[in-house]
């Protein structure tokens, strides 16, 4: 079992609410411009470029760490973990599953990842890889990880669980692995409603959901 970070283990309604702090817009209008981007097709870039023209997120990113070193800025801890990932996780490793998240996040998210202490037997970082998801080289280093925690396993024992189509579902059954879609999230609901989430192994409302579905199967 691999987890994305972003909505599918992390909430990150607290980080986009800082955004919207720093960038002077109100919170409920901020996420609906996210919202109504995404369901046109359109990116968070396309969001954040529709509430500032022109809007570098490299440059504004690194002005406020500069200008606020110390802060929570766009980091993540143990407050913005979904409720439902650390019994969920003692239900798959009671099921005999190696878990192991990897996902699109700086380098910070690492070590804030092995400080929760969530008994995975392994964490993945795309900024620390140098490669992205929806990269078939993503994944890649995805079943390298899976298989230092499993030595031998195949990418067709692996499930890859997130909560986008287009980044986790798609590329990962590519990359011959099977996927999880989560429900959740900026994305999750409206992916889950679009003809490709059929491509999902399953679709999940939550994590409980889905360590049942797994143990079923193991």
């Amino acid at each position: 079992m691999v987890f994305d970070v972003g909505e599918t283990l992390v909430d990150e309604t607290r980080i986009f609410a800082r955004w919207a702090d720093r960038l002077g817009v109100p919170h409920m209008a901020f996420f609906g411009t996210i919202g109504g981007v995404i369901a046109s097709g359109g990116t968070l870039t396309d969001a954040f470029g529709l509430v500032v023209p022109g809007f570098d997120l490299a440059a504004e990113s690194a002005r406020w760490r500069a200008e606020d070193p110390g802060g929570e800025r766009e980091h993540f801890g143990e407050r913005d973990l979904y409720p439902d990932v650390r019994p969920a996780f003692d239900t798959m490793r009671r099921a005999g599953l190696s878990l192991v998240i990897a996902g699109n996040q700086p380098p910070e998210a690492g070590p804030a990842l092995a400080a929760m202490d969530l008994g995975v037997d392994g964490i993945g970082i795309s900024d620390d890889w140098g490669v992205s998801k929806p990269d078939p080289a993503f994944f890649d280093r995805v079943l390298k990880l899976a298989d230092a925690a499993r030595p031998g396993i195949g990418a067709d024992e692996i499930l890859y669980v997130g909560d986008r189509v287009d980044n986790d579902v798609l590329p990962a059954r590519a990359a011959g692995m099977r996927a999880a879609l989560l429900r959740r999230g900026l994305y999750g609901y409206r992916h889950a409603a679009t003809p490709e989430a059929r491509r999902a192994d399953t679709v999940a409302d939550d994590l409980h959901q889905l360590a049942d579905w797994a143990a079923e199967r193991t």
